[in-house]
């Protein structure tokens, strides 16, 4: 029946293209095969024909997609979404959101704002989903006021939501950087390296400074997506004092943006006790070119363990 539905197509397929979609279910219903209807009232097949046409949907667009919303709503599935908005029960509440969105039901969508900082997870999870589908980077809003943690899961669902939106007048990055919420600040990092917004570059620098090491680490990679000038003596200024994490990712970051000036700096750290962080200064030296391969090679301690392994490897990667 949903082959049937989805390369179903109108007997007036000139009528007015622009009418609403209610107006069009009104006018013209799908025909459903024979005897389907006694089987709609068992509880078990609503479901898995719910959970089927939401499955199929989700790879479906155009005439296809919308033929599965007519159905959706032509069998009545769209009142029972709002029985189950208003119900107690907060795994069909996430379910009735999941089917707004899916389903596109958009005359349900202003209710979805009523869920985005829910206490239960799924909950939130599904309106903030819901909120992209319907509303693209303007739904980011939610952010502004959510104070639960918005998970590196969730993160990831969001951008990958996000990539295949329009981004024009895409404002309010810049609120977040400074929420109040870690996770929120760390989302927000990663839109500004995403979509390489150079202009906030003072406020991810600001980042640097903040509480939360894993907000200072992410701000660190940031940097490496928003080329500056400023950035390396920016990053070598802070290294001493941070976490022996964060200054690997300096290290890292480093590799991108230093220049023949850092070289001393990244010499120096080639006595580090860590081994890590000496490989890491290499490559780092590396990467400046040259001059800063024969800094390398030209350290007291070049022909000792582990430089000599340091500088074989590098020079392997070279080749």
């Amino acid at each position: 029946m949903i082959y049937k539905v989805i390369f179903h197509e109108d007997d007036n397929p000139d009528g007015d293209q622009t009418a609403e979609l209610l107006d069009i279910v009104s006018r013209t219903n799908i025909e459903l095969p024979f005897g389907m209807a006694k089987h709609l009232h068992n509880t078990n097949f609503r479901k898995t024909l719910i959970q089927k046409l939401i499955a199929v949907k989700l790879n479906m667009s155009g005439a296809a997609s919308d033929n599965l919303t007519r159905l959706f709503r032509q069998l009545n599935f769209d009142k029972q979404v709002l029985k189950m908005l208003n119900s107690s029960s907060w795994y069909k509440i996430a379910s009735a959101i999941q089917q707004i969105g899916v389903m596109e039901l958009d005359e349900y969508k202003h209710r979805i704002f009523e869920f985005v900082d829910h206490e239960r997870g799924l909950i939130r999870v599904e309106a903030h989903n819901a909120i992209l589908k319907f509303y693209g980077f303007e739904g980011l809003r939610f952010l502004d006021n959510a104070t639960y943690p918005i998970t590196k899961w969730q993160q990831i669902k969001l951008l990958d939501q996000l990539a295949s939106l329009p981004t024009e007048h895409f404002t309010g990055i810049e609120v977040w950087l400074e929420s109040k919420n870690d996770t929120i600040v760390l989302f927000a990092l990663n839109l500004v390296k995403n979509y390489h917004r150079f202009e906030l570059f003072d406020q991810v620098v600001v980042c640097l400074r903040h509480n939360n090491p894993m907000v200072r680490q992410k701000a660190i990679s940031v940097l490496k997506n928003l080329p500056s000038e400023k950035s390396a003596a920016i990053l070598t200024d802070i290294y001493f004092s941070e976490t022996a994490n964060n200054q690997l990712a300096i290290l890292r970051t480093l590799e991108s943006v230093s220049t023949d000036t850092e070289i001393p700096f990244l010499v120096s750290l080639l006595s580090d006790e860590v081994d890590a962080v000496k490989l890491a200064s290499a490559k780092a030296l590396a990467a400046i070119g040259q001059v800063g391969i024969e800094a390398i090679q030209s350290h007291p301690a070049s022909s000792q363990y582990p430089l000599t392994q340091i500088i074989a490897q590098i020079q392997e990667e070279a080749a």
